[in-house]
């Protein structure tokens, strides 16, 4: 706390920047939030911390412990800018305030309920289910070591019961101040007030607990009423783009507002008839009549726009700040550019046979797929090229092969990509994008790939787009035909099977075990090997001999393999298929990292 103390005393000026870093007591702030001096602006979020969150928080402050700054906007004796509402749980009628939080609110409003009235906080549990807690302070707990134990503090509900695993076993629960006094506890609502020493004195009349109560008082209490938190206040005079610029860049210890709400404050003060959501409505509409897009919402889109702009001026970014400089007057000069983009976008995957987001490589390449489509649509007819599609094609399966968009940066990435893809793609330069000269991929990911991998998804996807059909019904899997065969990756050897011959778990999960199959098809399988399950399906299909084997051949499989069930000849037979198409998708050698003795290995010679 000493720390804070000396924190507290500085008032770090930074006129030039705009902005001034006082310290508040937190009873100064909750006083402020009371009076309705210090509000929300109405477009951060609802309050959503769970238990566990807040716990820690009031952990870090009853140790002493910085628990992050706050930001605010100073809005004293000017329009307000934003319209404000008071701290979740406070009624301050039409007070203006002085002070907006963009950011803190989680924090703030947590603190508020834990240490104020009766200390009931809304919140959730680890499943989102609302629920109340009041948070109570174990004495001796807290006393027992240093730095104060996570465990002294713990939560009971509104009859209560203890809820935190960890905390003191009191089968009755605490449900008046005896039971306090008996177990030696103390709701974290008093600890900033009077009656805090009121009942701490009289629990100490115990004489188990008087050493604890002496400790608590001059480690904890004494501290805590001074217990200060830097504001950052920026000043009135800050412009919408500077405010949201610093908002973008502050180091936060909450929950980050959206971005898409701290434009629709900036666009509603651009016009205060214009509704953000609300039209946002309506594009999402088009968006969600093609499901391969459904994982396309507004943050996707807004930064597709804003690197559909900045690429325009010169140099592709999709950062948060960059979306935070889109204006209204740029959204709709632009939005239904864009939304015509992700449609176009929509059909690319479609031509692939990629038809809902379960089937989507990577949601994250969509946003600058859909960029390039729109830079490429400026050039009318380009597409139409073959040199243009292939290069297309080219950068999106290196993109996926290479899982370039699973990466930690997919942003950085994507602004890169529009930027080298666009010009490669029109042919005005030879250079090939970093996307497609960096991707690589290796033979021994065919093991690996789970269901989780764009690898895994996007040969379910090529496999049917190079004209895989269900072997029950002999129809292809296309737009057309999803709804009624609604395909999935399903293996075509059952893996317990293939395990009670001893073959590596890994293996018989893997990639070069599963094909597209309809729903009804797969049923048919159930934990039979191949040469006994597919006379069945033959039989079902009404297809002669040639015709069946056509069927099997077009899932890159030999139909002899199968009906042989030697599962050897068909995994090596396979992986040489796989590397194949790989190759020829990403237009690159595959490195074949597999020996002979690993395979040996994976079928338990």
């Amino acid at each position: 706390m000493l720390i804070m103390r000396a924190f507290a005393e500085t008032d770090l000026k930074s006129e030039d920047m705009g902005f001034t870093t006082p310290s508040y007591s937190l009873i100064d702030l909750f006083a402020r939030a009371e009076r309705g001096e210090l509000q929300l602006p109405d477009f951060q979020r609802d309050y959503i911390w769970d238990v566990d969150r807040i716990r820690t928080l009031i952990t870090s402050v009853l140790r002493g412990y910085p628990i992050g700054s706050f930001l605010a906007l100073d809005t004293r004796n000017s329009p307000v800018r934003f319209k404000p509402r008071p701290l979740a749980g406070l009624d301050v009628g039409s007070v203006e305030p002085g002070l907006l939080l963009l950011d803190g609110q989680q924090r703030l409003t947590s603190l508020y309920h834990a240490f104020k009235r009766e200390g009931v906080i809304p919140t959730v549990d680890y499943r989102g289910e609302s629920i109340q807690r009041r948070f109570f302070v174990d004495v001796r707990a807290a006393v027992a070591s240093d730095p104060m134990p996570v465990e002294a503090v713990f939560a009971v509900d509104t009859e209560g019961r203890v809820r935190s695993h960890f905390g003191p076993e009191i089968e009755d629960g605490i449900t008046c101040r005896e039971d306090m006094l008996r177990h030696g506890v103390i709701p974290v609502s008093l600890l900033m007030w009077k009656q805090a020493n009121d009942l701490l004195v009289d629990m100490a009349a115990n004489e188990e607990l008087r050493e604890p109560v002496k400790l608590f008082q001059n480690e904890v209490l004494r501290w805590l009423p001074a217990y200060d938190v830097p504001v950052i206040r920026v000043d009135r005079s800050t412009s919408r783009v500077g405010v949201g610029q610093i908002f973008a860049h502050a180091n936060s210890a909450g929950v980050q507002m959206d971005v898409f709400e701290l434009l629709t404050a900036m666009f509603a003060n651009e016009d205060p008839s214009f509704v953000l959501a609300d039209h946002w409505a309506k594009v999402e509409r088009t968006l969600r009549e093609h499901p391969a897009l459904d994982e396309i919402g507004r943050i996707e889109f807004f930064r597709a726009l804003a690197l559909l702009i900045t690429s325009r001026n010169g140099h592709a970014t999709g950062h948060r700040g960059d979306i935070l400089t889109v204006s209204l007057q740029d959204y709709l000069a632009h939005v239904d550019e864009m939304t015509a983009a992700f449609v176009k976008a929509a059909a690319f995957l479609t031509q692939r046979c990629i038809l809902g987001s379960d089937q989507v490589p990577y949601a994250s390449q969509l946003v600058p797929l859909a960029t390039i489509l729109a830079r490429l649509a400026e050039h009318p007819g380009v597409l139409e090229g073959e040199q243009a599609r292939d290069r297309l094609n080219r950068w999106f399966w290196s993109g996926v092969f290479g899982e370039l968009y699973g990466a930690h940066a997919p942003t950085i990435r994507a602004g890169l990509d529009v930027q080298e893809v666009t010009p490669w793609v029109l042919g005005e330069t030879e250079v090939e994008p970093r996307t497609v000269a960096d991707a690589e991929f290796r033979e021994s990911r065919l093991l690996s790939a789970n269901e989780d991998s764009g690898v895994y998804r996007g040969l379910f996807a090529l496999l049917m787009a190079r004209g895989a059909r269900d072997w029950r019904t002999g129809k292809a899997f296309d737009e057309e035909t999803v709804a009624e065969l609604r395909p999935r990756f399903h293996t075509v050897f059952p893996p317990v099977y293939l395990q009670r011959m001893g073959v590596d778990v890994q293996a018989s999960e893997s990639v070069l075990n599963r094909t597209p199959m309809g729903r009804r098809t797969d049923v048919v399988i159930e934990n039979n090997e191949p040469r006994r399950y597919l006379p069945r399906l033959q039989s079902k299909s009404l297809l002669d001999d040639a015709e069946f084997d056509a069927v099997i051949e077009g899932h890159e499989m030999c139909p002899q393999y199968l009906l042989a069930s030697n599962w050897e000849a068909f995994e090596a037979d396979r992986r040489s298929r796989f590397v194949g198409m790989i190759e020829y998708a990403m237009d690159k050698p595959v490195i074949r990292d597999i020996t002979q003795e690993a395979v040996a290995t994976d079928h338990g010679e």
